[in-house]
């Protein structure tokens, strides 16, 4: 569980200027969410939208820098902190919320050893994506280790003798930090390099047995955003990245010069391609910023990097938005294509339109998951809902932690690379995704339903916890949220063919489609058109 919520409030300012292209800027859209619009420059009248992509990143390319970035990423630079940005139960839960699940994977193993899908000799492989410091492998594999040297249950001694426990993590500085936390397990543990939205690239297809785990992982893939008006029109966000003329001024000769001209390049190509209107003018209005290619924001993310003054240059930069179709990018408008009845009914039942945003790595993930499994579960925990809920806009779907975390709507363009940014899973998307893989649902619900069916007491910290009146706080006050907090979710998944009995013993499931009410004939009818739309 991330610690913080939420931050700066993005609300559209721009006025429609004679140069604008037809479609409309967030605040004269009917939208429940139009905060989270940023501040919004058009194309040149007669402009192809489908240049965008070969100047500025996406929202999802601008999420993978700061985030990834070789040298000035938030992950990738070492610049994460697991106790004041933000802290997961894993870790604040520690080593009670590895062991609730070092329980369950213990009855997984079981139901595969009586049904023959896992032999007395074959390893059960525990396959941990996005393993953060390595704590929750730590508090497993401790866990099974004790249960074997004091249960009197033999099936504890032969379940440590088939687990491995293999973490999988995209930043080299992380998985050191796995290795060295858990180098006393010996060969039992091993920290890969590995992407979770492309498992098959580390794990062979059907060459696993065993369960693949995450926690708070899909939520940390990037995402695109896109705004769907209530008529169905789907709109696809792309970050337009600059550097006021001033700043530019004063920044310009220290920057390595490949990175000065690759500056220029862009910036006067951008002017002339997607700016310039054919008398020659301007349409933004004005010419007193340098506009940055995604190739040369990343350019100067570096640059800063390897300077005295990084947080104060990286807050020269300025961000707007760019809208375009999302045919631009093929893959999520077939994603509109393929769930267009759960958006359109969406729409229908609001009245209005929405900023959401595109998790297409989750079903990647998912479906590598699946292909790598030959036998065996996937253990999805993060926050997030079903359709319903991912939908709705009661609360922020996109979050921050880390120093802009304190505003009252996340601000995804604040000190971008010293924040994290997560968006909330749609566990209905994840599953929906699996089947094609061989992956059936067989739990949806509450992340406390972990704790059903096992020993684990979380009400007094256990040992090693609570030695200081600090620590027993901590730990308490943190075990009350692991039973408040419903937006956290746990959904359990099982490969075909591999145990018919296997029952999760859970709290009573949620539901992971649309449960559709009552529409009137004239909603019916627009459910209609609106799916149409998103579905062409």
């Amino acid at each position: 569980m991330r610690l913080k919520f939420a931050v700066l409030r993005l609300v559209a300012t721009l006025a429609i200027t004679g140069a604008a292209s037809a479609s409309l800027f967030a605040a004269d859209r009917q939208l429940l969410n139009a905060w989270a619009v940023g501040d919004e420059v058009k194309l040149a009248p007669g402009v192809n939208p489908a240049i965008v992509k070969d100047y500025f990143p996406s929202f999802y390319d601008y999420l993978d820098i700061v985030l990834f970035h070789p040298t000035a990423g938030y992950y990738s630079s070492g610049r994460v902190d697991f106790s004041q940005h933000y802290r997961t139960f894993p870790i604040a839960l520690a080593p009670s919320f590895g062991n609730m699940v070092a329980e369950q994977m213990f009855q997984m193993w079981d139901g595969m050893r009586k049904a023959g899908s896992l032999g007395p000799t074959e390893k059960f492989t525990i396959a941990e994506f996005g393993a953060g410091n390595g704590a929750m492998a730590e508090s497993v594999l401790d866990y099974i280790d004790h249960q074997a040297a004091t249960n009197r249950d033999p099936r504890w001694r032969a379940f440590k003798e088939q687990a491995v426990y293999a973490c999988y993590d995209r930043s080299p500085a992380l998985s050191e930090i796995q290795r060295n936390r858990n180098a006393r397990f010996g060969a039992r543990f091993e920290a890969r390099q590995g992407d979770a939205t492309n498992p098959g690239a580390t794990i062979a297809r059907g060459s696993l047995k065993g369960v693949i785990l995450s926690n708070e992982l899909p939520d940390c893939f990037s995402v695109y955003k896109v705004i769907l008006d209530e008529d169905g029109v789907a709109e696809l966000a792309f970050t337009v990245p600059s550097v006021p003329k001033p700043a530019w001024t004063k920044i310009e000769r220290a920057l390595p010069a490949a990175v000065r001209q690759l500056i220029i390049k862009d910036d006067q190509a951008i002017h002339d391609r997607l700016f310039t209107g054919k008398n020659g003018k301007n349409t933004t209005g004005d010419r007193d910023r340098v506009y940055l290619s995604r190739a040369s924001f990343s350019a100067i993310l570096g640059a800063f990097n390897a300077s005295d003054n990084y947080e104060a240059d990286v807050k020269l930069l300025q961000f707007q938005e760019l809208y375009v179709p999302t045919t631009v990018v093929p893959e999520v408008a077939e994603h509109f294509r393929q769930y267009a009845h759960a958006y359109a009914y969406s729409l229908i039942k609001s009245g209005k339109g929405i900023v959401t945003y595109i998790n297409l790595g989750e079903g990647k993930f998912i479906q590598g998951a699946g292909a790598a499994l030959k036998a065996g579960y996937v253990i999805t925990i993060d926050y997030g809902s079903n359709w319903e809920g991912i939908l709705a806009q009661e609360y922020d779907h996109l979050r921050m932690y880390g120093p802009g975390s304190s505003q009252s709507h996340a601000d995804p363009y604040h000190l971008p690379t010293l924040n994290d940014m997560t968006t909330d899973v749609n566990f209905s998307h994840v599953a929906a995704e699996g089947k094609s893989v061989g992956l059936q649902p067989l739990y949806f619900g509450p992340q406390h339903s972990l704790q059903v069916g096992t020993p684990i007491q979380i009400d007094e910290p256990p040992a090693g916890r609570g030695e200081t009146a600090e620590d027993a706080f901590d730990f308490q006050q943190w075990a009350g949220l692991f039973y408040s907090w419903e937006v956290y979710k746990v959904l359990i998944q099982q490969k075909d063919k591999t145990d018919p009995s296997y029952q999760y013993r859970g709290v009573p499931a949620e539901p992971l489609t649309i449960t559709e009410g009552e529409l009137s004939p004239a909603e019916r009818k627009r459910l209609e058109e609106v799916e149409k739309k998103l579905g062409r």
